[in-house]
Protein backbone atom coordinates (compact mmCIF):
# COMPACT_ATOMS: atom_id res chain seq x y z
CA UNK A 1 0.00 0.00 0.00
CA UNK A 2 1.40 3.29 -0.94
CA UNK A 3 2.07 6.06 2.35
CA UNK A 4 0.23 9.60 2.14
CA UNK A 5 3.53 10.89 1.18
CA UNK A 6 3.97 8.90 -2.36
CA UNK A 7 0.51 9.55 -3.07
CA UNK A 8 1.10 13.42 -2.55
CA UNK A 9 4.42 13.19 -4.18
CA UNK A 10 2.58 11.03 -7.45
CA UNK A 11 -0.35 13.70 -7.49
CA UNK A 12 1.63 16.73 -7.12
CA UNK A 13 4.14 15.78 -9.99
CA UNK A 14 1.64 14.57 -12.46
CA UNK A 15 -0.56 17.69 -11.47
CA UNK A 16 2.66 19.90 -12.19
CA UNK A 17 3.98 18.41 -15.33
CA UNK A 18 0.53 18.62 -17.41
CA UNK A 19 0.12 21.85 -16.05
CA UNK A 20 3.11 22.94 -17.22
CA UNK A 21 2.84 20.36 -20.28
CA UNK A 22 -0.21 22.28 -21.33
CA UNK A 23 0.94 26.25 -20.59
CA UNK A 24 3.88 25.27 -22.20
CA UNK A 25 1.75 23.96 -25.32
CA UNK A 26 -0.27 27.31 -25.07
CA UNK A 27 2.93 29.46 -25.02
CA UNK A 28 4.73 27.78 -28.12
CA UNK A 29 1.32 28.01 -30.35
CA UNK A 30 1.03 31.93 -29.62
CA UNK A 31 4.44 32.17 -29.88
CA UNK A 32 4.61 30.88 -33.08
CA UNK A 33 1.23 32.32 -34.43
CA UNK A 34 2.97 35.79 -33.03
CA UNK A 35 6.21 35.37 -34.81
CA UNK A 36 4.74 34.28 -38.18
CA UNK A 37 2.73 37.37 -38.03
CA UNK A 38 5.10 39.95 -36.88
CA UNK A 39 7.65 38.60 -39.69
CA UNK A 40 5.39 38.46 -42.91
CA UNK A 41 4.05 41.94 -41.25
CA UNK A 42 8.15 43.44 -41.10
CA UNK A 43 8.32 41.70 -44.64
CA UNK A 44 5.53 43.68 -45.89
CA UNK A 45 6.22 46.44 -44.95
CA UNK A 46 9.70 46.75 -45.97
CA UNK A 47 8.69 45.77 -49.58
CA UNK A 48 5.97 47.96 -49.83
CA UNK A 49 8.27 50.88 -48.10
CA UNK A 50 11.21 50.54 -50.35
CA UNK A 51 8.55 49.64 -53.62
CA UNK A 52 7.28 52.94 -53.04
CA UNK A 53 10.58 55.09 -52.68
CA UNK A 54 11.54 52.87 -56.09
CA UNK A 55 7.74 54.01 -57.63
CA UNK A 56 8.37 57.80 -56.62
CA UNK A 57 11.55 57.83 -58.63
CA UNK A 58 9.77 56.07 -61.63
CA UNK A 59 6.71 57.81 -61.52
CA UNK A 60 9.03 60.84 -61.74
CA UNK A 61 10.26 60.16 -64.52
CA UNK A 62 7.38 59.14 -66.31
CA UNK A 63 5.90 62.26 -65.05
CA UNK A 64 8.64 64.98 -66.48
CA UNK A 65 9.20 62.65 -69.69
CA UNK A 66 4.75 62.87 -70.07
CA UNK A 67 5.30 66.90 -69.25
CA UNK A 68 7.99 67.06 -72.05
CA UNK A 69 5.62 65.23 -74.71
CA UNK A 70 2.58 67.34 -73.89
CA UNK A 71 4.42 70.29 -74.30
CA UNK A 72 6.25 68.82 -77.83
CA UNK A 73 2.40 67.93 -78.50
CA UNK A 74 1.04 71.37 -78.16
CA UNK A 75 3.57 72.67 -79.70
CA UNK A 76 3.31 70.98 -82.96
CA UNK A 77 0.02 70.77 -82.76
CA UNK A 78 0.04 74.63 -83.38
CA UNK A 79 3.30 74.56 -86.01
CA UNK A 80 2.16 71.80 -87.75
CA UNK A 81 2.83 71.46 -91.31
CA UNK A 82 5.48 74.02 -90.77
CA UNK A 83 7.91 71.72 -89.60
CA UNK A 84 9.39 70.63 -92.76
CA UNK A 85 10.93 74.19 -93.02
CA UNK A 86 14.17 74.23 -90.98
CA UNK A 87 13.68 77.55 -89.32
CA UNK A 88 10.56 76.48 -87.76
CA UNK A 89 12.34 73.13 -87.15
CA UNK A 90 14.75 75.07 -85.02
CA UNK A 91 12.76 77.10 -82.93
CA UNK A 92 10.53 74.25 -82.06
CA UNK A 93 13.19 71.91 -80.96
CA UNK A 94 14.70 74.62 -79.18
CA UNK A 95 11.91 75.41 -76.89
CA UNK A 96 10.82 71.66 -76.28
CA UNK A 97 14.67 71.16 -75.75
CA UNK A 98 14.65 73.80 -72.62
CA UNK A 99 11.81 72.44 -71.20
CA UNK A 100 13.31 68.74 -71.88
CA UNK A 101 16.74 70.42 -69.74
CA UNK A 102 14.63 71.44 -66.95
CA UNK A 103 13.04 68.57 -66.41
CA UNK A 104 15.79 66.13 -66.42
CA UNK A 105 17.82 67.80 -64.36
CA UNK A 106 14.98 67.41 -61.42
CA UNK A 107 15.44 63.64 -61.95
CA UNK A 108 17.49 61.46 -59.82
CA UNK A 109 19.96 58.66 -61.34
CA UNK A 110 18.71 60.33 -65.03
CA UNK A 111 22.11 59.60 -67.54
CA UNK A 112 20.28 61.27 -70.89
CA UNK A 113 16.91 62.97 -72.16
CA UNK A 114 16.62 63.30 -75.93
CA UNK A 115 13.71 63.99 -78.55
CA UNK A 116 14.31 62.25 -82.12
CA UNK A 117 11.90 63.88 -84.56
CA UNK A 118 10.22 61.40 -87.51
CA UNK A 119 12.97 59.74 -89.74
CA UNK A 120 10.70 61.04 -92.57
CA UNK A 121 12.20 64.14 -92.42
CA UNK A 122 16.07 64.08 -93.15
CA UNK A 123 17.42 67.69 -92.77
CA UNK A 124 18.35 68.95 -89.96
CA UNK A 125 18.09 69.30 -87.29
CA UNK A 126 16.67 66.08 -86.60
CA UNK A 127 16.02 66.32 -82.72
CA UNK A 128 18.15 67.33 -79.82
CA UNK A 129 19.86 64.88 -77.06
CA UNK A 130 21.46 65.99 -73.80
CA UNK A 131 23.53 63.46 -71.55
CA UNK A 132 25.08 63.57 -68.31
CA UNK A 133 28.98 64.49 -68.32
CA UNK A 134 29.64 62.67 -65.03
CA UNK A 135 32.74 64.45 -64.01
CA UNK A 136 31.24 67.79 -64.41
CA UNK A 137 27.85 66.87 -63.44
CA UNK A 138 25.82 68.85 -65.93
CA UNK A 139 23.91 67.63 -69.01
CA UNK A 140 25.88 68.66 -72.52
CA UNK A 141 24.32 68.59 -75.95
CA UNK A 142 25.33 65.77 -77.99
CA UNK A 143 24.80 65.21 -81.97
CA UNK A 144 21.15 63.26 -82.58
CA UNK A 145 22.22 59.61 -83.11
CA UNK A 146 21.90 58.88 -86.89
CA UNK A 147 18.98 55.95 -87.23
CA UNK A 148 20.98 54.84 -90.70
CA UNK A 149 23.55 53.34 -88.89
CA UNK A 150 21.97 51.01 -86.80
CA UNK A 151 19.24 47.95 -87.20
CA UNK A 152 15.97 48.54 -86.21
CA UNK A 153 16.04 46.00 -83.94
CA UNK A 154 19.23 46.87 -82.01
CA UNK A 155 17.81 47.86 -78.68
CA UNK A 156 20.38 49.43 -77.26
CA UNK A 157 21.21 52.03 -79.97
CA UNK A 158 17.79 52.49 -81.88
CA UNK A 159 15.12 50.46 -79.88
CA UNK A 160 13.91 53.64 -77.93
CA UNK A 161 12.47 55.00 -81.17
CA UNK A 162 11.10 51.98 -83.35
CA UNK A 163 9.28 49.89 -80.42
CA UNK A 164 6.98 53.09 -79.21
CA UNK A 165 6.24 53.84 -82.66
CA UNK A 166 5.11 50.58 -82.71
CA UNK A 167 2.92 50.31 -79.67
CA UNK A 168 1.96 53.92 -79.91
CA UNK A 169 2.48 53.69 -76.32
CA UNK A 170 4.44 55.20 -73.73
CA UNK A 171 6.55 52.36 -72.13
CA UNK A 172 9.73 51.21 -70.29
CA UNK A 173 12.41 49.62 -72.19
CA UNK A 174 15.64 47.63 -70.88
CA UNK A 175 17.15 47.23 -68.76
CA UNK A 176 19.96 47.04 -71.26
CA UNK A 177 23.63 47.40 -71.05
CA UNK A 178 25.11 50.49 -72.33
CA UNK A 179 28.40 51.47 -73.98
CA UNK A 180 27.90 55.32 -73.83
CA UNK A 181 27.25 55.11 -69.58
CA UNK A 182 29.43 51.88 -69.47
CA UNK A 183 26.28 50.82 -67.29
CA UNK A 184 22.74 49.40 -67.08
CA UNK A 185 20.47 51.36 -68.15
CA UNK A 186 16.41 51.90 -69.01
CA UNK A 187 14.26 54.01 -70.59
CA UNK A 188 11.44 55.69 -70.97
CA UNK A 189 9.98 56.71 -74.12
CA UNK A 190 6.87 58.51 -75.28
CA UNK A 191 5.57 58.51 -78.43
CA UNK A 192 4.78 61.94 -80.39
CA UNK A 193 1.59 61.97 -82.78
CA UNK A 194 0.09 64.69 -84.03
CA UNK A 195 -3.45 64.25 -85.59
CA UNK A 196 -2.67 60.67 -86.19
CA UNK A 197 0.59 60.88 -87.74
CA UNK A 198 3.79 59.64 -86.09
CA UNK A 199 5.50 62.95 -85.26
CA UNK A 200 8.83 61.48 -83.18
CA UNK A 201 9.48 59.89 -79.59
CA UNK A 202 10.83 61.47 -76.71
CA UNK A 203 12.39 59.50 -73.71
CA UNK A 204 14.79 59.66 -70.93
CA UNK A 205 17.73 56.97 -70.43
CA UNK A 206 17.96 56.52 -66.00
CA UNK A 207 20.74 54.11 -64.68
CA UNK A 208 19.83 51.24 -63.06
CA UNK A 209 23.42 50.40 -61.18
CA UNK A 210 22.91 53.28 -59.19
CA UNK A 211 19.33 51.98 -58.21
CA UNK A 212 20.60 48.48 -57.18
CA UNK A 213 23.51 50.30 -55.27
CA UNK A 214 20.86 51.68 -53.15
CA UNK A 215 19.51 47.92 -52.39
CA UNK A 216 22.49 47.25 -50.66
CA UNK A 217 21.23 49.53 -47.94
CA UNK A 218 17.88 47.13 -47.36
CA UNK A 219 18.43 44.52 -44.59
CA UNK A 220 16.21 42.54 -42.36
CA UNK A 221 17.18 40.50 -39.51
CA UNK A 222 20.85 40.04 -39.66
CA UNK A 223 21.71 38.68 -43.18
CA UNK A 224 17.85 39.26 -45.05
CA UNK A 225 17.87 41.35 -48.11
CA UNK A 226 16.44 42.75 -50.97
CA UNK A 227 16.01 40.94 -54.50
CA UNK A 228 15.27 42.96 -57.93
CA UNK A 229 14.39 41.21 -61.51
CA UNK A 230 13.26 42.85 -64.21
CA UNK A 231 9.81 42.11 -66.22
CA UNK A 232 11.27 39.12 -68.20
CA UNK A 233 12.49 37.40 -64.91
CA UNK A 234 16.36 38.28 -65.22
CA UNK A 235 18.05 39.39 -61.70
CA UNK A 236 18.84 42.66 -61.47
CA UNK A 237 19.95 42.79 -58.28
CA UNK A 238 21.05 40.40 -55.52
CA UNK A 239 23.71 39.80 -52.62
CA UNK A 240 25.41 36.86 -54.58
CA UNK A 241 24.87 38.85 -58.21
CA UNK A 242 25.03 42.65 -57.94
CA UNK A 243 25.64 43.02 -61.19
CA UNK A 244 22.69 41.44 -62.15
CA UNK A 245 22.25 37.71 -63.84
CA UNK A 246 20.45 36.83 -67.00
CA UNK A 247 17.57 34.31 -66.85
CA UNK A 248 19.34 31.96 -69.32
CA UNK A 249 22.12 31.18 -66.98
CA UNK A 250 20.17 30.66 -63.60
CA UNK A 251 21.01 28.17 -61.36
CA UNK A 252 18.26 25.81 -59.36
CA UNK A 253 18.47 28.76 -56.53
CA UNK A 254 17.90 31.66 -58.73
CA UNK A 255 15.16 29.75 -60.72
CA UNK A 256 13.55 29.00 -57.22
CA UNK A 257 13.51 32.69 -55.84
CA UNK A 258 12.06 33.74 -59.28
CA UNK A 259 8.95 30.76 -58.67
CA UNK A 260 8.91 32.08 -55.10
CA UNK A 261 8.69 35.61 -56.02
CA UNK A 262 5.79 34.35 -58.25
CA UNK A 263 3.63 32.52 -56.15
CA UNK A 264 4.17 35.59 -53.45
CA UNK A 265 3.11 38.10 -56.31
CA UNK A 266 -0.48 35.89 -56.93
CA UNK A 267 -0.87 35.38 -53.52
CA UNK A 268 -0.03 38.71 -52.13
CA UNK A 269 1.74 37.21 -48.81
CA UNK A 270 4.81 36.02 -47.85
CA UNK A 271 6.21 32.79 -49.28
CA UNK A 272 8.92 30.27 -47.95
CA UNK A 273 10.84 28.59 -49.92
CA UNK A 274 13.96 26.28 -49.65
CA UNK A 275 17.47 27.45 -50.92
CA UNK A 276 20.51 26.17 -50.47
CA UNK A 277 21.60 27.77 -47.66
CA UNK A 278 17.93 26.76 -46.21
CA UNK A 279 14.89 27.51 -45.98
CA UNK A 280 13.88 31.34 -46.35
CA UNK A 281 10.54 33.83 -46.42
CA UNK A 282 10.20 36.15 -49.19
CA UNK A 283 7.61 39.13 -50.50
CA UNK A 284 7.18 40.46 -53.48
CA UNK A 285 5.93 44.02 -54.83
CA UNK A 286 5.57 44.93 -58.81
CA UNK A 287 6.84 48.14 -59.45
CA UNK A 288 5.73 50.52 -62.19
CA UNK A 289 7.29 49.77 -64.34
CA UNK A 290 6.69 45.96 -64.51
CA UNK A 291 10.35 45.13 -62.73
CA UNK A 292 9.43 42.76 -59.21
CA UNK A 293 10.94 43.71 -55.75
CA UNK A 294 11.66 41.02 -53.14
CA UNK A 295 12.84 41.23 -49.48
CA UNK A 296 13.58 37.73 -47.99
CA UNK A 297 15.21 36.40 -44.69
CA UNK A 298 16.12 33.65 -43.27
CA UNK A 299 13.23 31.24 -41.43
CA UNK A 300 16.58 30.36 -39.14
CA UNK A 301 17.09 33.87 -37.95
CA UNK A 302 12.99 35.06 -38.51
CA UNK A 303 12.76 32.09 -35.58
CA UNK A 304 15.52 32.75 -33.56
CA UNK A 305 13.91 34.75 -30.85
CA UNK A 306 11.40 32.44 -30.55
CA UNK A 307 13.55 29.74 -30.51
CA UNK A 308 15.41 31.38 -27.28
CA UNK A 309 12.09 31.99 -25.81
CA UNK A 310 10.64 28.48 -26.01
CA UNK A 311 14.15 26.98 -24.94
CA UNK A 312 14.16 29.16 -21.61
CA UNK A 313 10.55 28.80 -21.16
CA UNK A 314 11.27 24.41 -21.35
CA UNK A 315 14.19 25.23 -19.16
CA UNK A 316 12.33 27.28 -16.81
CA UNK A 317 9.15 24.77 -16.62
CA UNK A 318 11.91 21.77 -15.99
CA UNK A 319 13.49 24.15 -13.43
CA UNK A 320 9.94 24.76 -11.90
CA UNK A 321 9.48 20.90 -12.14
CA UNK A 322 12.53 19.82 -10.61
CA UNK A 323 12.09 22.35 -7.76
CA UNK A 324 8.51 21.18 -6.68
CA UNK A 325 9.75 17.69 -6.79
CA UNK A 326 12.95 18.46 -4.63
CA UNK A 327 10.23 20.67 -2.50
CA UNK A 328 7.76 18.34 -1.57
CA UNK A 329 10.00 15.21 -1.23
CA UNK A 330 11.62 17.06 1.59
CA UNK A 331 8.38 18.74 3.53
CA UNK A 332 6.65 15.47 3.68
CA UNK A 333 9.34 13.96 5.49
CA UNK A 334 7.91 15.36 8.48
CA UNK A 335 3.95 14.49 7.43
CA UNK A 336 2.41 13.72 11.12
CA UNK A 337 -0.41 16.60 11.04
CA UNK A 338 -3.30 15.41 13.02
CA UNK A 339 -5.74 14.13 10.79
CA UNK A 340 -9.00 15.74 13.14
CA UNK A 341 -7.71 19.08 12.39
CA UNK A 342 -7.19 18.17 8.31
CA UNK A 343 -10.94 17.02 8.32
CA UNK A 344 -12.36 19.62 10.64
CA UNK A 345 -11.09 22.21 8.00
CA UNK A 346 -12.42 20.33 5.14
CA UNK A 347 -15.79 20.16 6.45
CA UNK A 348 -15.92 23.89 7.01
CA UNK A 349 -14.37 23.95 3.21
CA UNK A 350 -16.99 21.88 2.28
CA UNK A 351 -19.79 24.00 4.07
CA UNK A 352 -18.37 27.01 2.01
CA UNK A 353 -16.20 28.54 3.99
CA UNK A 354 -13.11 29.11 1.97
CA UNK A 355 -11.20 31.48 4.83
CA UNK A 356 -10.23 28.75 6.91
CA UNK A 357 -6.88 29.59 8.02
CA UNK A 358 -4.28 26.30 6.88
CA UNK A 359 -1.66 25.95 9.88
CA UNK A 360 1.62 27.36 7.41
CA UNK A 361 3.66 27.59 11.08
CA UNK A 362 2.77 23.82 11.12
CA UNK A 363 6.35 21.85 10.43
CA UNK A 364 4.13 18.71 9.58
CA UNK A 365 3.51 17.73 6.19
CA UNK A 366 -0.13 18.36 6.15
CA UNK A 367 1.39 22.17 6.89
CA UNK A 368 3.82 21.64 4.98
CA UNK A 369 1.31 20.62 1.74
CA UNK A 370 -0.57 23.71 2.13
CA UNK A 371 2.06 26.25 1.70
CA UNK A 372 3.62 23.77 -1.63
CA UNK A 373 -0.56 24.25 -2.94
CA UNK A 374 -0.23 28.37 -2.26
CA UNK A 375 3.13 28.84 -4.51
CA UNK A 376 1.77 26.60 -6.55
CA UNK A 377 -1.03 28.51 -7.22
CA UNK A 378 1.45 31.73 -7.09
CA UNK A 379 3.24 29.54 -9.81
CA UNK A 380 -0.07 28.99 -12.14
CA UNK A 381 -1.46 32.73 -11.32
CA UNK A 382 1.73 34.29 -12.87
CA UNK A 383 1.33 31.78 -15.74
CA UNK A 384 -1.90 33.45 -16.17
CA UNK A 385 -1.14 37.08 -15.84
CA UNK A 386 1.32 35.96 -18.48
CA UNK A 387 -1.19 35.12 -21.45
CA UNK A 388 -3.93 37.35 -19.80
CA UNK A 389 -1.47 40.38 -20.61
CA UNK A 390 -2.31 39.58 -24.29
CA UNK A 391 -5.62 40.70 -24.06
CA UNK A 392 -4.06 44.57 -23.13
CA UNK A 393 -3.35 45.29 -26.92
CA UNK A 394 -5.34 46.68 -29.50
CA UNK A 395 -5.52 43.92 -32.50
CA UNK A 396 -5.34 46.40 -35.42
CA UNK A 397 -3.03 49.20 -33.84
CA UNK A 398 -0.67 47.13 -31.91
CA UNK A 399 -1.20 49.78 -29.50
CA UNK A 400 -2.32 48.83 -25.56
CA UNK A 401 -5.92 48.97 -26.05
CA UNK A 402 -8.93 50.47 -23.17
CA UNK A 403 -8.13 47.46 -20.44
CA UNK A 404 -4.70 48.34 -20.61
CA UNK A 405 -5.61 51.89 -20.27
CA UNK A 406 -8.32 51.79 -17.28
CA UNK A 407 -5.14 49.65 -15.33
CA UNK A 408 -2.61 52.63 -15.64
CA UNK A 409 -5.17 55.27 -15.15
CA UNK A 410 -5.88 53.56 -11.76
CA UNK A 411 -2.29 53.60 -10.94
CA UNK A 412 -2.33 57.30 -11.48
CA UNK A 413 -4.79 57.90 -9.40
CA UNK A 414 -3.52 56.00 -6.32
CA UNK A 415 -0.51 57.92 -7.17
CA UNK A 416 -2.80 61.03 -6.78
CA UNK A 417 -4.31 60.03 -3.78
CA UNK A 418 -0.57 59.78 -2.25
CA UNK A 419 0.66 63.09 -3.74
CA UNK A 420 3.35 61.65 -5.44
CA UNK A 421 1.70 62.15 -9.21
CA UNK A 422 3.69 63.74 -12.00
CA UNK A 423 2.32 63.48 -15.39
CA UNK A 424 0.61 65.25 -18.43
CA UNK A 425 -2.02 63.97 -20.56
CA UNK A 426 -2.23 64.44 -24.26
CA UNK A 427 -5.71 63.50 -26.05
CA UNK A 428 -5.77 62.94 -29.82
CA UNK A 429 -8.44 62.03 -32.34
CA UNK A 430 -8.31 61.36 -35.80
CA UNK A 431 -9.79 64.21 -38.31
CA UNK A 432 -11.62 62.54 -41.13
CA UNK A 433 -11.65 59.04 -40.28
CA UNK A 434 -15.72 58.98 -40.44
CA UNK A 435 -15.64 60.54 -44.38
CA UNK A 436 -13.03 57.48 -45.41
CA UNK A 437 -15.46 54.25 -43.69
CA UNK A 438 -18.25 56.21 -45.43
CA UNK A 439 -17.07 57.01 -48.66
CA UNK A 440 -14.42 54.42 -49.66
CA UNK A 441 -14.72 51.74 -47.08
CA UNK A 442 -13.92 50.32 -43.32
CA UNK A 443 -11.15 47.99 -44.97
CA UNK A 444 -8.82 52.18 -45.93
CA UNK A 445 -10.64 53.37 -42.91
CA UNK A 446 -8.40 50.24 -40.98
CA UNK A 447 -5.46 51.46 -43.39
CA UNK A 448 -5.34 55.14 -41.94
CA UNK A 449 -5.68 54.26 -38.51
CA UNK A 450 -2.66 52.30 -38.92
CA UNK A 451 -1.21 55.02 -40.56
CA UNK A 452 -1.98 57.16 -37.92
CA UNK A 453 -0.45 54.78 -35.50
CA UNK A 454 3.20 55.18 -37.44
CA UNK A 455 3.02 58.82 -36.87
CA UNK A 456 1.90 58.07 -33.26
CA UNK A 457 5.05 55.35 -32.73
CA UNK A 458 7.38 57.91 -34.10
CA UNK A 459 6.61 60.97 -32.07
CA UNK A 460 5.88 59.51 -28.68
CA UNK A 461 9.29 57.50 -28.46
CA UNK A 462 9.40 55.93 -24.95
CA UNK A 463 5.67 57.13 -23.79
CA UNK A 464 2.99 54.31 -23.66
CA UNK A 465 0.02 54.45 -26.45
CA UNK A 466 -3.51 53.48 -25.54
CA UNK A 467 -6.35 52.88 -28.09
CA UNK A 468 -9.22 54.04 -26.03
CA UNK A 469 -12.00 54.29 -28.90
CA UNK A 470 -12.75 54.34 -32.47
CA UNK A 471 -10.57 56.77 -33.61
CA UNK A 472 -9.32 57.82 -30.12
CA UNK A 473 -5.96 57.92 -28.53
CA UNK A 474 -3.91 58.63 -25.12
CA UNK A 475 -0.34 59.15 -24.37
CA UNK A 476 0.38 59.99 -20.46
CA UNK A 477 3.84 61.32 -20.65
CA UNK A 478 5.92 62.91 -17.79
CA UNK A 479 9.06 65.11 -17.90
CA UNK A 480 8.34 66.44 -21.81
CA UNK A 481 6.92 69.38 -23.40
CA UNK A 482 3.45 68.12 -24.69
CA UNK A 483 3.05 71.07 -26.85
CA UNK A 484 6.48 70.43 -28.36
CA UNK A 485 5.44 66.95 -29.07
CA UNK A 486 2.23 67.44 -30.28
CA UNK A 487 3.48 70.25 -33.39
CA UNK A 488 5.89 67.25 -33.75
CA UNK A 489 3.17 64.89 -34.22
CA UNK A 490 0.99 66.79 -36.37
CA UNK A 491 3.47 67.63 -38.51
CA UNK A 492 4.68 63.94 -39.23
CA UNK A 493 0.53 63.49 -39.84
CA UNK A 494 0.52 66.25 -42.19
CA UNK A 495 3.27 64.54 -44.06
CA UNK A 496 1.49 61.35 -44.12
CA UNK A 497 -1.70 62.56 -45.07
CA UNK A 498 0.45 63.95 -48.18
CA UNK A 499 1.93 61.07 -49.40
CA UNK A 500 -1.10 58.98 -48.57
CA UNK A 501 -2.91 61.40 -51.05
CA UNK A 502 -3.64 59.11 -53.66
CA UNK A 503 -4.62 56.12 -51.81
CA UNK A 504 -7.14 58.08 -50.13
CA UNK A 505 -8.50 59.64 -53.52
CA UNK A 506 -7.68 62.92 -52.01
CA UNK A 507 -9.46 62.89 -48.59
CA UNK A 508 -6.89 64.69 -46.19
CA UNK A 509 -6.68 63.10 -42.59
CA UNK A 510 -5.58 65.23 -39.56
CA UNK A 511 -4.86 64.42 -35.70
CA UNK A 512 -6.30 66.64 -33.25
CA UNK A 513 -4.64 66.62 -29.91
CA UNK A 514 -4.81 68.75 -26.65
CA UNK A 515 -2.59 68.59 -23.39
CA UNK A 516 -3.34 68.89 -19.83
CA UNK A 517 -0.54 68.91 -17.10
CA UNK A 518 -1.08 67.48 -13.86
CA UNK A 519 -1.80 70.54 -11.11
CA UNK A 520 -1.65 68.84 -7.22
CA UNK A 521 -3.18 72.24 -6.26
CA UNK A 522 -6.40 72.08 -8.47
CA UNK A 523 -6.52 68.49 -9.90
CA UNK A 524 -8.19 65.99 -7.41
CA UNK A 525 -8.11 63.16 -9.99
CA UNK A 526 -6.91 61.28 -13.29
CA UNK A 527 -10.40 62.62 -14.71
CA UNK A 528 -9.87 66.07 -13.88
CA UNK A 529 -6.48 66.03 -15.97
CA UNK A 530 -8.15 63.97 -18.64
CA UNK A 531 -11.34 65.98 -18.77
CA UNK A 532 -8.75 69.35 -19.69
CA UNK A 533 -6.85 67.65 -22.25
CA UNK A 534 -10.14 66.51 -23.81
CA UNK A 535 -11.64 70.14 -23.89
CA UNK A 536 -8.13 71.23 -25.42
CA UNK A 537 -8.38 68.80 -28.12
CA UNK A 538 -11.64 69.27 -29.40
CA UNK A 539 -10.49 73.01 -29.49
CA UNK A 540 -7.84 71.98 -31.44
CA UNK A 541 -10.05 69.96 -33.85
CA UNK A 542 -12.39 72.89 -34.37
CA UNK A 543 -9.20 74.90 -35.59
CA UNK A 544 -7.86 71.97 -37.87
CA UNK A 545 -11.37 71.60 -39.20
CA UNK A 546 -11.94 75.74 -39.95
CA UNK A 547 -8.18 76.36 -41.30
CA UNK A 548 -8.86 72.50 -43.47
CA UNK A 549 -12.71 74.62 -44.14
CA UNK A 550 -14.48 71.73 -43.23
CA UNK A 551 -17.83 72.20 -40.74
CA UNK A 552 -18.52 68.26 -40.27
CA UNK A 553 -18.54 66.83 -37.21
CA UNK A 554 -16.38 64.25 -35.71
Amino acid sequence: MRSIRSKIILVYVVFTIFTVAVLLGISIYSINTLNKRDSDQLLEHLGRENAGNINSRLETIEHSVGNVEYYAYDQLEALFGKLLGQQFRTMYLENVGFLALNQVNGVENALSVYYRVTTDIKDEPVGFRYSLNKRTGDFEALPAIDMDAYESDDLEHVGWYYLPKKSKEPMWIGPYDSEEFGTRVMTYVYPVYVYGRFAGVIGMDVDIDELCDELREITVYNTGSAVLFDIEGNLLYNKEHEGGLAKTAYTDEEATILYATQVALDTGHPVEYLSDSGVMKLYACELVNGMTLCITAPIEEINSTQQTVLLNSIIASIIVILVSLIAIILVTRSFLRPLKELTEASEQLASGNFDVPLRHDSKDEIGQLSKTFELMANSLKRYFDHFHSLAYTDALTGLNNKAAYAIRKDVIESEVKMGLANFAIIVMDVNNLKTINDTLGHERGDVLLKHVTECLRATFVGFPLYRIGGDEFVTIINDADPDNLIAHLQSNTAKKSEEDSEFFEGVRYQIAAGAAIYNKNKDESFDDVFNRADSAMYENKKMLKARSGQTSAR
